[in-house]
């Protein structure tokens, strides 16, 4: 295994000034979810000058690709995919890290190919945008985009050191309450009221806190409740986010929550539509095998890394997680200042310093080491394989 790193930090010397100037290009030209026209333009560019044929877009998603070296077009054996995002967020362009994330997946691509042109596993580099909006790696996904792969990985900017990103299964309803509009003082006999409807469902919601298990959470907002308040409203619409540690987990928190508006009506005399505007995030699934391997590939840095015991947040790479293993480990860029956290903007303010480029070689350095390992240790690859089969019931 040494020699195998030897050979490949070799590389990740040798392409990181390259590497660099795509992070720098995204950081400096941010472009939200969806719009990623020009981000993945340049990527794909580049890639091609490195000697890719690329595909764009990819798997019917805008903005998309994926790029299969051309020494290895011909390759029958397994196959690996590093995932590269680069989709920005409003007002705070890269706070999320994706620009140092994309360019730490495009190095490990070009470092572990170098280094290894022979090795039993092709690696690919995909392009997932729309991660923080749509959910681009789920469209990708139902579309058939990860068949024939055996797993798939990516690294994430972070505040510290996780073996595996641990996230919540996450989807969305939209309810709409129906009653009948009347002058709230002159003929309130005559009206039904869609805010009182939805005020029951959400004191009902808030009722069940106590009694769903401590991984589920839901949050929700009145997006629109009426129009003057001496008008009983007939309309109100309600946006709820629900998550759980489990598909299973959310599926019957989603259930709870549909009596809760059908109980809302019958008490309110209203009727209501319920909408899911946005697909399930799938959670990814990280056992104790798992996450001592991603911790030995940390240590190969210099890095400690911690396992999390919470989950934070969802992520469509879970729904790539439900057909094959994802590898999704957190890598420092603040030097230890948990105090800064993702998605503000002085985490972003560090996407060009010499922590930040340091976290992106070792996120290199882990990623391309992790391909190796798994394409040359067959005992490790079929425990990995096994092991997320049973999770997954494939």
């Amino acid at each position: 295994m040494e020699d195998g790193r030897e050979r490949i930090q070799q590389q990740i010397e040798i392409y990181f000034e390259k590497c660099k100037a795509l992070a720098d290009y995204l950081t400096t030209h941010p472009e939200i979810s969806g719009e990623e026209v020009n981000s993945c333009a340049y990527i794909v560019e580049f890639l091609k000058s490195q000697g890719y044929e690329v595909t764009t877009p990819y798997a019917g998603m805008p903005n998309s690709f994926l790029a299969v070296h051309k020494d290895r077009l011909n390759y029958e054996g397994k196959k690996a995919v590093l995932m590269c995002e680069y989709d920005a967020l409003p007002e705070v362009g890269h706070a999320c890290g994706h620009s140092l994330s994309c360019a730490s997946s495009v190095l490990a691509g070009l470092a572990v190919n170098e280094a290894y042109k022979d090795l039993p596993i092709r690696v690919d580099l995909m392009g997932t945008p729309g991660e923080e909006f749509v959910g681009g790696k789920i469209i990708i996904t139902d579309n058939g985009g990860f068949d024939g792969y055996e797993f798939a990985a990516m690294a994430h900017m972070n505040n510290e050191n996780q073996a595996f990103f641990k996230v919540l299964a996450s989807n969305d309803r939209y309810i709409t309450f129906h009653g009948k509009a009347s002058h709230a003082s002159a003929s309130p006999v005559e009206g039904r009221n869609a805010l009182n409807a939805a005020r029951i469902y959400m004191d009902a919601m808030d009722m069940w806190r106590q009694h769903i298990t401590p991984d589920c959470q839901l949050h929700g907002i009145v997006e629109y409740g009426g129009d003057a308040p001496n008008v009983v409203p007939e309309k109100v619409t309600l946006d709820y986010y629900f998550r759980s540690a489990t598909l299973d987990g959310l599926h019957d928190l989603n259930a709870k929550a549909e009596r809760c508006v059908e109980g809302a009506c019958m008490c309110t005399e209203t009727t209501f539509e319920i909408q899911q505007r946005y697909p399930d995030y799938g959670e990814m699934f990280c056992n104790e095998f798992k996450a001592h391997f991603l911790q030995e590939l940390f240590a190969l840095t210099g890095r400690d890394s911690i396992i999390p015991d919470k989950p934070a947040g969802s992520s469509d790479a879970g729904n790539v997680d439900v057909k094959i293993p994802v590898f999704h480990p957190m890598v420092d860029i603040t030097n230890g200042h948990k105090e800064i956290v993702l998605h503000d903007k002085k985490f972003a303010e560090l996407l060009q310093t010499p922590q930040a480029y340091q976290g992106m070689k070792d996120s290199a350095l882990i990623l391309s080491m992790l391909m190796y390992r798994m394409a040359t240790e067959q005992e490790l690859f079929d425990q990995i394989k096994k092991d997320h089969r049973e999770y997954r019931h494939l």
